[in-house]
């Protein structure tokens, strides 16, 4: 497959509100969907839109209640919105008719975990439970039981993890597990096991991921209390090794990334202290 180009980044359309994104964006239809999150004035309970073709954003309705530390997933061309700092709550949004309505909550709260969609199931793990103690559950919602089940614990209990899908494993990469790590570890659905995996070059809490090429990239994230990141690697499943990708424009902690028409799309976060970001950039990824 050779070796990755330098990725080039352009700069979109700014979101709306400036602010965390954790794992609120999502891919449906395609268009981008940006759920929730955290900015100046404490959780969001915005719901937008991005077009690509127009490179416009466009509100929705907005959810029933402010979410931070959401994770969000896309199942059966609906967007699950998944609870969020001091709820279990999961709501789903319909695109045919703009419309919210209630899901199957999870057992419990669940805060700062993240969301991804496999074999028409939704898993979530990791996060922070409602005594905000980090967790290593791993729930999986099976919509033709519509239940939320447990499935293996992942090895180290920890929040602002980033998942990616490759080599039929799910890769939990990065957050913070007492402190920011640069720990990765995989779970095989199949055998309901996880192993470790090479660590990152740099630990990273709330990076963003997303697969291009038969590659992982993760970019930004805190290295420590103070270290925002704009720095990006890759990860060659050949070399088992990751490297040096290149630079975001501006460090970008707690944002969220997507895939879509071939460009990797990292959006909103927080790039320093003191300053949230409305800022959308794209690169093409061929």
């Amino acid at each position: 497959q050779g070796t990755p180009k330098e990725l080039v980044w352009e700069e979109k359309a700014p979101v709306s509100v400036a602010r965390y994104a954790y794992d609120g964006v999502e891919v449906l239809n395609g268009k981008i969907y940006f759920l929730g999150g955290y900015g100046g004035s404490g959780a969001k309970n915005i719901a937008e839109r991005y077009d690509p073709v127009t490179n416009t954003w466009e509100t929705l309705n907005s959810m029933s209640v402010a979410r931070a530390g959401l994770a969000s997933a896309v199942l059966n061309g609906k967007l699950y919105a998944i609870g969020g700092t001091g709820l279990s709550s999961v709501e789903v949004f319909d695109p045919l008719n703009g419309n919210w309505s209630a899901g199957v909550a999870l057992p419990s709260v669940v805060y700062s975990g993240t969301a991804i969609t496999v074999n028409d199931k939704i898993y979530l793990i990791g996060g922070y439970n409602a005594s905000q103690q980090k967790i290593n559950q791993v729930l999986c919602f099976d919509p033709s039981t519509s239940q939320w089940s447990t499935k293996a614990n992942m090895p180290t209990a920890r929040d602002g993890v980033k998942l990616a899908w490759l080599e039929n494993r799910i890769w939990a990469i990065g957050g913070n597990d007492g402190s920011n790590t640069n720990k990765v570890e995989t779970y095989d659905l199949v055998t309901d096991t996880w192993q470790a995996e090479a660590s990152l070059t740099t630990a990273r809490n709330w990076p963003v991921a997303w697969v291009a090429n038969g590659r992982i990239y993760v970019g930004g994230g805190k290295k420590d209390s103070s270290s925002y990141l704009n720095s990006i690697e890759v990860y060659d499943p050949t070399t088992k090794q990751w490297s040096s990708a290149g630079n975001f424009p501006e460090n970008k902690f707690g944002a969220d990334a997507v895939v879509l028409n071939e460009k990797a799309y990292v959006i909103a976060g927080k790039r320093d202290a003191n300053n949230y970001s409305n800022k959308v950039f794209a690169a093409d990824l061929n």
